[in-house]
């Protein structure tokens, strides 16, 4: 049971040994009776702001968690790292328990130099450097990913001891972002032939992987994925393998409005019935915008408007509105343009005002800088506008195009939670959140630990004075 009390405790010890991060993060503690809501209205109060501002509440990422363990108790999540970076939100679920999927050495390197064990990553990455291969060798990220043959090759001459996991394709078609269009072999044709050639080159596969895709809207398709595993896991027992991992990927839902107990359910039966327990099959997956899509809010504001007078057929003339933000898909929205994920413009409005067809730009100069067409109430220079669920790639792929800016991260945590992830971190914790238990055992709390002390963080009280 991965996440079950007792491993969760086991998680807090096993972690116990990673080293405080090196730079200080700021991060504001907020009293158990505030909201996130209640954050931002001061913020917006304050502003307006010069740069975007992303609101991180690290409790939505506690939440998360405790929610994932509740529902898939048998799978271990293992966070994809290049979601969202901030370093935050990796030492919170560093402290959780969780493995980090890293797919490039400069992962692995930050979260091997935060103190992650080895085999807490998994290397999930089917088309590899041989510098970062070499690298996972010399740090002993012994568990990869491969989709072909030419990478087998690669990786029998490089690190042969390597415990290889064969990524299969199994695509939705209800997905953000298709991802078997670059990764994971056909699981028919192409998969036995890659074990057959595994077993004629001596390499250790020790388990099969999937991805059906980014931001997925299909939950029957991780049953699918499944069942199509395991024949492939029977199929490897008659070339002598005894495979010990499935590796059910990413793609589940992280936005606020969007619950994952239907994915739950579908992958539960789908493991209970083809895996299980007394099978002794490790099972864990990929998640990263489950755990931080919901957790960050975009703060913006407008910068400037254009007032456009359209002539209609009748004769009659028709107001269209710009409004230029200080964000855009150069900032928190690329993948509104990269992937057609819909921004959604949160804006104080009032009874029966009247509405404009309206474009929200961002700040470059780049035509493709187009955020959202939406029906608005007028607004003016200075006025906010709040975006929901921007957690998920949003910070990690911003860039200073035009030299603007890239949104400013800022970190909150309710008291509560951080005296409970310092709980934690000793391995003293007597009750968590949600109703899960931990075994009440102690470490040496002479070792480093990111929750263990302050020192790692500027930690700030919150005040309504606070300076953003």
């Amino acid at each position: 049971m991965e996440c079950s009390s007792k491993t969760l405790s086991k998680f807090s010890n096993s972690f116990a040994q990673m080293k405080i991060f090196n730079s200080t993060s700021d991060l504001t503690l907020i009293s158990d009776e505030m909201s996130i809501g209640d954050v931002i209205q001061d913020i917006i109060r304050m502003g307006p702001h010069e740069d975007p501002l992303h609101v991180l509440d690290l409790d939505d990422v506690v939440r998360k968690h405790y929610g994932w363990c509740a529902k898939m108790p048998r799978v271990k999540p293992y966070y994809a790292v290049k979601c969202n970076d901030d370093p935050r939100i990796l030492q919170t679920l560093m402290t959780l328990g969780t493995g980090f999927d890293c797919a490039s050495k400069g992962e692995m390197e930050r979260m091997i130099g935060y103190g992650v064990k080895p085999e807490n990553i998994i290397f999930a990455q089917p088309a590899k450097s041989i510098p970062s291969l070499l690298y996972a060798r010399s740090k002993q990220v012994s568990v990869m990913t491969f989709d072909g043959a030419v990478e087998l090759e690669k990786i029998h001459q490089y690190y042969p001891e390597a415990r290889l996991v064969l990524r299969m394709r199994h695509d939705s078609l209800q997905v953000r972002c298709s991802l078997g269009k670059k990764f994971g072999c056909d699981p028919i044709v192409e998969a036995p032939e890659l074990l057959r050639y595994a077993a004629t080159l001596r390499m250790n596969v020790i388990g099969i992987s999937f991805h059906v895709g980014s931001d997925c809207d299909e939950h029957q398709v991780y049953y699918d994925a499944v069942k199509i595993a395991k024949d492939l896991f029977d199929y490897a027992k008659t070339l002598g393998y005894e495979f010990s991992l499935l590796d059910i990927g990413g793609g589940f839902p992280g936005d606020n409005n969007k619950p994952i107990d239907r994915y739950a359910k579908a992958v539960n039966v789908a493991i209970d019935h083809y895996f299980p327990a007394e099978l002794d099959i490790r099972i864990i997956a990929e998640p990263g915008r489950y755990y931080v899509a919901s957790a960050v809010t975009l703060v913006s504001f407008v910068d400037s408007k254009r007032v456009l007078k359209e002539k209609q057929p009748d004769g009659t003339e028709k107001l269209r509105m710009y409004y230029y933000l200080n964000d855009g898909v150069f900032g928190t929205f690329y993948c509104t343009a990269l992937e057609g994920q819909k921004a959604v413009p949160i804006v104080e409005t009032k009874l029966n005002v009247k509405l404009y067809d309206s474009i929200l730009w961002g700040p470059t100069c780049h035509v493709l800088d187009q955020i959202a067409l939406e029906n608005l109430p007028e607004l003016n220079i200075g006025d906010n506008v709040v975006f929901e669920n921007v957690g998920a790639y949003g910070e990690v792929l911003a860039n200073r195009f035009n030299g603007f800016a890239i949104p400013k991260i800022i970190g909150y945590v309710r008291e509560g939670t951080w005296k409970t992830l310092q709980n934690l971190a000793r391995g003293s914790v007597e009750s968590m959140q949600d109703g899960f238990d931990t075994d009440n055992k102690q470490i040496d709390t002479n070792e480093q630990h990111p929750f263990l002390s302050r020192s790692c963080y500027r930690i700030h009280l919150y005040s309504k004075d606070n300076q953003f």
